[in-house]
């Protein structure tokens, strides 16, 4: 691997002409909103095949699920309470 890129955030996902379009955003280093807060910026952009975006979905849930595991990160309740 010759590269890395950091992320803050997602900032939209879209399909168009049959691709997958993930805006990925960083916070500004000199833009802040009303309060002070740095402003998310779209920085990138990553455009794939759907197929590739559902590997990725698979990917990133099986990631999720080790992350809770290890009490990285805490899982959501389901949707509607249950």
């Amino acid at each position: 691997m010759e590269s890395e890129r950091f992320v803050d955030a997602v900032t939209q996902i879209g399909f168009a002409a049959g691709m997958v379009r993930i805006d990925l955003g960083t916070l500004s280093a000199d833009k802040v909103d009303d309060a002070g807060e740095p402003v998310m910026e779209t920085r990138e952009r990553l455009v794939m095949r759907p197929e590739a975006f559902m590997q990725m979905m698979v990917a990133f849930d099986h990631m999720a699920k080790r992350l809770v595991d290890a009490k990285v990160l805490v899982q959501n309740a389901p949707a509607g309470g249950q």
